[in-house]
């Protein structure tokens, strides 16, 4: 990955995750949607990355005999990450629904 690349991404990658969403408890089906569009957001983001990480990769893999092999490897390599990924991803907004319910629950009683 050329040093722009990984300039590009160092700013990215707090780009999701200093997002503060706005949520309305008077409007909850909006802030459900808000939300859910944030996290298939982030996810995405996540997902190019990976997929700019994984090719990289591929290009270190050797020619001929073992590249398949190597392509193979760095292919599950990247898919355990990103399935990591995509899982704190979920978790985290999966806690902020709840969050936003409990809060706006409170406000009620």
């Amino acid at each position: 990955m050329t040093m722009r690349a990984w300039v590009l991404c160092l700013v990215l990658a707090g780009a999701p995750a200093s997002v503060q969403l706005e949520l309305d408890c008077a409007q909850p089906g909006a802030a459900r949607s808000l939300i859910g569009r944030a996290m298939l957001s982030e996810i995405e983001w996540a997902e190019d990355l990976n997929r700019e990480a994984m090719w990289q990769a591929f290009g270190r893999c050797p020619e001929g005999v073992g590249a398949e092999a190597c392509r193979r490897e760095q292919q599950a390599r990247y898919g355990a990450d990103l399935a990591r990924q995509k899982a704190a991803i979920e978790a985290k907004y999966q806690r902020m629904l709840k969050d936003f319910a409990a809060r706006c629950q409170a406000s009620i009683t």
